[in-house]
């Protein structure tokens, strides 16, 4: 981690400068700003920003596909999901989403009718396995179960990586290359186009873009395919008339959410992972590092994720009031905001910062995971809840809360407002708002009974999830398909 200094001069240099010039530069000022922002540089991490967002603005105007499209990807990583909320996400995208979109439809082929329904194509970024490709593996894998006829294919326009080719291959998921000779990597704005070719070529009608918005402006105004679909397991920045239906996650009773003003068919996707057992030898080894009568908090997640001062203060006054109490955090940096807190409320000592651990491991050593908010955990939030570790989670949109149980909650109080109480008794373990949020982690804390009590009623929920698969997969086929028919 380098000092706060080293960053602040690097910042004095990057406005020395004329202008950018190559592409070693831009990766500077991305990197720069997200370096600056997570150490506290607001004003100077904005500076880089709109250095970025006006190369952007500028090269779409010029027709640079490639170039804008590498651009965006910096803006994306630096500036954009340093701050998890679905506010941020729709601003920032907003700014250049429209133009891109201009540019994509700049680019659009005559896509004729009469290619095959049966054949549908997963498109994403970067052909690795993450939390939303396993969602939809998830998702194919009961489509198989249930006999449901149908091509898969899937195509990275960044590239594969290995391993998953074998994940894809027994699944029998036919990948789509998009590389050049000797199997180099494309430009942007060609990977795009090859991958109209292919899908032309295969006879495929209906292209799924799962989730991450990045590119999507422009592949899909484009059009990839006859019939496109955009699935969001995440946030909801980006809306495109070219795209026949927008799905996003919700509660099985809800079948429309609108986010900035669109509306989006709701799809409940699910978030439980096979269930993994741990050798006991393993998590006794990593609690045997803390104290005996230690109380194990933490948040598994990226680092991001805890970018949020709410969340902040609510892990540094838990450990303030608890000396016993020790908080567990991952990701793959520790930002400055993060560990100035817990500086500032004397509790550094006790905030063990993991890195990038096996989720499913250290969901069992945890004695209470604490869901960071506004933006909360999917999967690792269910691999906790899997092995009875208690989950707290944060009435929000954003969250588990928001994401699984909000959209039923109506039936349970037959309209009327939601009480504490309720919130306390849904499956999934919910505050009401960030003092409630204080008072029930406190009351894990203190209560063994109660912590056990939760992590049984959670892991209860999380077989109601897996019971349910079948029907979120035959729901997403739906969704899907019907488009195709």
């Amino acid at each position: 981690m380098q000092s706060l200094e080293f960053y602040h001069n690097l910042y004095n240099e990057l406005v020395s400068l004329k202008g950018l010039t190559n592409l070693d530069l831009l990766k500077k000022s991305s990197e720069l700003g997200r370096q600056l922002k997570l150490s506290g540089f607001q004003q100077e991490s904005d500076y880089c920003f709109n250095i970025l967002l006006g190369l952007l603005q500028k090269v779409i105007k010029e027709g640079k596909v490639h170039l804008a499209l590498v651009i965006e990807g910096l803006i994306y990583g630096s500036f954009v999901k340093t701050t998890e909320t679905e506010d941020h996400y729709f601003k920032c995208f907003n700014m250049w989403s429209g133009a891109l979109q201009d540019l994509g439809r700049k680019h659009t082929r005559d896509l004729h009718g009469g290619r095959d329904p049966r054949k549908i194509c997963f498109v994403m970024q970067n052909a690795v396995l993450l939390g939303h490709t396993e969602v939809m593996l998830t998702i194919v894998d009961a489509w198989r179960k249930m006999g449901l006829e149908a091509d898969i294919y899937l195509a990275g326009l960044g590239g594969l990586d290995p391993p998953f080719k074998t994940i894809l291959d027994a699944r029998k998921i036919t990948y789509i290359p998009l590389a050049g000779p000797n199997n180099a990597p494309l430009p942007l704005d060609q990977s795009v186009a090859l991958l109209q070719d292919r899908l032309e070529q295969l006879n495929i009608q209906t292209a799924v873009w799962l989730s991450i918005a990045t590119i999507a402006s422009f592949a899909l105004a484009a059009r990839l395919a006859p019939r496109q679909v955009f699935w969001s397991v995440k946030f909801h920045p980006v809306f495109l008339p070219e795209v026949d239906v927008h799905l996003c996650g919700g509660h099985e009773a809800e079948t429309e959410r609108v986010y900035h003003g669109k509306t989006w068919t709701v799809s409940p996707f699910p978030l439980t992972l096979s269930h993994k057992e741990n050798s006991p030898s393993d998590v006794q080894n990593i609690r045997a590092a803390f104290p005996k009568d230690a109380i194990l908090l933490g948040s598994l997640a990226r680092e991001e994720k805890l970018n949020s001062p709410g969340f902040l203060m609510a892990v540094g006054g838990l450990l303030a009031r608890n000396p016993q109490a020790h908080f567990l955090w991952t990701g793959r940096s520790q930002p400055e905001v993060v560990l100035t807190t817990f500086k500032n409320f004397g509790v550094a000592d006790r905030c063990h910062f993991i890195g990038w651990v096996d989720s499913n491991l250290y969901a069992e050593v945890l004695d209470i995971f604490l869901e960071t908010f506004p933006f909360g955990c999917g999967i690792t939030g269910f691999q906790a809840m899997s092995h009875g570790t208690p989950f707290l989670s944060m009435e929000g949109m954003d969250t588990l809360y928001g994401y699984q149980l909000h959209g039923g909650v109506m039936q349970r109080t037959h309209g009327r407002p939601m009480t504490r109480a309720d919130y306390e008794a849904l499956e999934i373990l919910t505050a009401a708002d960030q003092a409630h949020y204080m008072e029930l982690a406190q009351k894990l804390i203190d209560d063994p009974a109660y912590r056990k009590a939760i992590g049984a009623r959670e892991k209860a929920y999380v077989q109601s999830e897996r019971d349910a698969v079948p029907r979120y997969a035959q729901r997403m086929w739906t969704n899907i398909t019907t488009l195709s028919e």
